[in-house]
């Protein structure tokens, strides 16, 4: 059996074990929870958050005046700020969302009347489906042809090119940060800067990226930035759209909140970010994400990221001498994805759970991608800054398990 050959340094170890222990639900726990891209676990500090405010007053911000509304309501604008700091914008370039496939939608269909047969959309084969799905039924509602930039056989873009996609007509440029299945980290800056050049708008999806790498939206200059409260550390049913010019879309949805005035027959919007916060708003989804700021910024995402590459690099080290092959990128910070000419990726999946290791196995909704790299299915690891070395040695273990199982 190939055990992960530690270069960790005692207080490296030392923190990584401290690190586990702010997690409950891993702390008295066998599981190696090795599924952090799909979703990762809640700190303690947030579990708290999120319990005190429901055990002191739940209630809906802007729609009372009564204690338990007007402090919903400082939280709610409080983490707006919160969110604003950690993408470094503005908080009225900050609207609230379920999740980055709201977010994402929400500017798709933003666009259905701004667009036409003569313009082109412009996506990535190595998107989750949730950045591509939008743009499909986009294309199909308003005739605009959709390009896609094809991933090469190293798990990278392929830019050639991306100056004729661009200047075919193209309405706007949608790509992924970080690949969910693959963990490419792409060069967003240079996709960015050329999309500009042709005057192209932008839209990233950051759902695999916030949690590993500082994000500064004025930085990147990008159109549209989304994420997911439930990859940082927050509660699910959460997420974030920034947008440079939030005039420049519309809601999604319609309801309570998001007007000036209604008649019988018409309505007029408000001009504040909350337009697109349309009905009541998940306050304990904005308290998880507040707490789970609050928690990440305390860490430092760049110290995370630190042990989080070393957990891959050892990852990696481990399976390379296996009959398992490596699909993910060489240079990916929170993702090993491998496969098995011998054995099918839920079967793998299925005896890790046995022993106690959370992995994710199948087409991670980016079947594109895999099918790009000749692949139909695949397993995938992937760590967060609660995981140690005892979990990669739990994997490894699990792993020579599945070959004594199945051959």
């Amino acid at each position: 059996m190939i055990k992960v050959k530690t270069r960790f340094n005692p207080g490296f170890i030392q923190m990584s074990n401290h690190w586990k222990n702010l997690f409950p639900a891993l702390t008295n726990s066998n599981i190696a929870y090795l599924d952090s891209a799909s979703s990762c676990q809640v700190p303690e500090v947030v579990i708290d958050a999120v319990s005190q405010y429901l055990r002191e007053g739940h209630g809906n911000p802007h729609r009372g005046m009564y204690s338990y509304s007007e402090n919903a309501e400082a939280i709610f604008n409080r983490c707006r700020e919160k969110v604003a700091n950690f993408l470094n914008c503005q908080s009225t370039k900050i609207a609230f969302t379920k999740g980055t496939t709201e977010s994402i939608n929400l500017v798709a269909n933003s666009l259905q009347n701004k667009i036409n047969s003569d313009d082109t959309i412009l996506v990535t084969q190595m998107e989750h489906h949730a950045n591509l799905l939008p743009w499909q039924r986009l294309s199909e509602q308003t005739g605009a042809r959709l390009n896609l930039l094809p991933v090469t056989q190293n798990g990278e873009l392929k830019l050639d090119n991306l100056d004729n996609f661009l200047a075919d007509n193209c309405a706007i440029f949608a790509f992924t940060h970080c690949s969910n299945v693959i963990g490419t980290s792409n060069p967003i800056n240079q996709l960015v800067s050329a999309a500009k050049k042709h005057h192209v708008a932008t839209l990233i999806d950051g759902a695999q990226a916030v949690a590993h790498n500082k994000v500064d939206v004025l930085d990147l200059d990008c159109d549209f930035y989304a994420f997911s409260g439930h990859k940082i550390y927050s509660p699910g049913g959460i997420g974030v759209l920034y947008s440079r010019q939030p005039d420049s879309i519309s809601p999604l949805l319609l309801g309570g909140g998001i007007v000036n005035r209604v008649t019988d027959s018409n309505y007029q919007l408000t001009d504040e970010i909350t337009r697109f916060e349309a009905g009541s708003i998940n306050m304990p989804g904005i308290v998880g994400l507040d707490a789970a700021l609050d928690f990440m910024t305390e860490l430092d995402i760049e110290k995370i990221a630190v042990h989080e590459i070393r957990l891959i690099d050892q990852i990696r080290k481990a399976i390379e001498p296996t009959d398992y092959k490596i699909i993910s990128h060489q240079k990916s910070k929170n993702i090993v994805s491998i496969a098995s000419a011998q054995f099918h990726s839920h079967d793998i999946a299925s005896i890790l759970a046995d022993e106690q290791v959370a992995i994710r196995a199948g087409h991670h909704c980016a079947q594109p991608c895999l099918s790009a790299l000749g692949f139909k299915h695949c397993v995938r690891i992937s760590v967060g800054l609660y995981n140690s070395e005892d979990d990669l040695n739990k994997l490894m273990e699990a792993l020579e398990k599945v070959r004594s199982y199945l051959k």
